[in-house]
């Protein structure tokens, strides 16, 4: 089973469920920047779920060199010889392209993703092929539906005393949009901006996916799978691990509203 890919507009990279436990090498976790939907594309490939899949950050065009089975959120299709596939992420941020048995990639610390900001991969091109990494055994396809929604879910920070006073209530009272300059080390958020207390000292120490950090102009950024495994910036919050998903797919210009809660769940 094999694609050629005919075209790629934005950022089409390989993904997986990334490389845990290597943020003492300076390497992120990366992963899926939606594991929700990566898992959805590749159950519907009859893959394990963190095979590695096409990760579509704008539109994808392939052709099939042999017949081929894909699958995606919609669902799982059979490319014979020479048919064409046009993956968009809209209206989503991301869309994944999974392909029977696994795309093929090298295995490097762990994981078989890219990640650009460790300088492991590359972006996918056109001419590229994908090929399939095989698989013996189908696995059983059970689909579950994707919880798409702009309200989010956040913890307090660990680091209350870098604000005035209630400035967590102060996100969580407006709504905020995605910027367009957005990647997956860090969405940069459009909205009010968060003011520092005075004579905030930055501190290096280790960072999380999807803590909201606050720089100097208050503007929030919310890391996600390939932020730097060290950083300065005040965390006000973070969001919770449930919902990573549903804010990672939001696509640039889409608006997210943020609701604090007690729980990681």
């Amino acid at each position: 089973m094999s694609l050629v890919v005919v075209n790629a507009v934005g950022m089409v990279t390989v993904q997986d469920r990334g490389r845990p436990g290597r943020m003492h090498e300076a390497v992120p976790p990366g992963g899926a920047l939606v594991r929700e939907l990566h898992t959805a594309a590749n159950r519907h490939a009859l893959n394990e779920d963190g095979s590695p899949a096409l990760e579509v950050l704008g539109e994808l065009v392939v052709r099939a060199i042999a017949d081929t089975l894909v699958g995606s959120e919609l669902g799982a299709r059979m490319l014979r010889a020479g048919d064409e596939l046009v993956i968009a992420s809209e209206p989503r941020r991301v869309a994944y392209l999974a392909i029977r048995g696994g795309v093929e990639a090298p295995l490097v610390l762990g994981g078989r993703g890219t990640q650009l900001s460790a300088g492991l991969g590359a972006l996918v091109r056109p001419g590229d092929r994908i090929d399939s990494a095989g698989a013996d055994e189908l696995v059983p396809f059970d689909h579950e539906a994707f919880d798409a929604r702009d309200v989010i879910r956040v913890l307090a920070g660990p680091d209350p005393e870098a604000f005035p006073a209630d400035m967590l209530a102060k996100l969580t009272a407006a709504a905020y949009r995605v910027h367009s300059s957005s990647n997956r080390v860090g969405t940069r958020l459009e909205g009010p901006a968060i003011p520092r207390a005075e004579h905030v000292r930055e501190t290096s120490r280790p960072m999380v996916i999807g803590a909201i950090e606050i720089p100097g102009d208050g503007a929030p950024i919310v890391l996600g799978p390939e932020h730097p495994t060290t950083g300065g910036y005040p965390i006000l919050a973070v969001i919770s691990h449930a919902d990573l998903g549903a804010f990672f797919a939001i696509r640039p210009g889409g608006s997210v509203r943020f609701t604090r809660t007690g729980s990681n769940n």
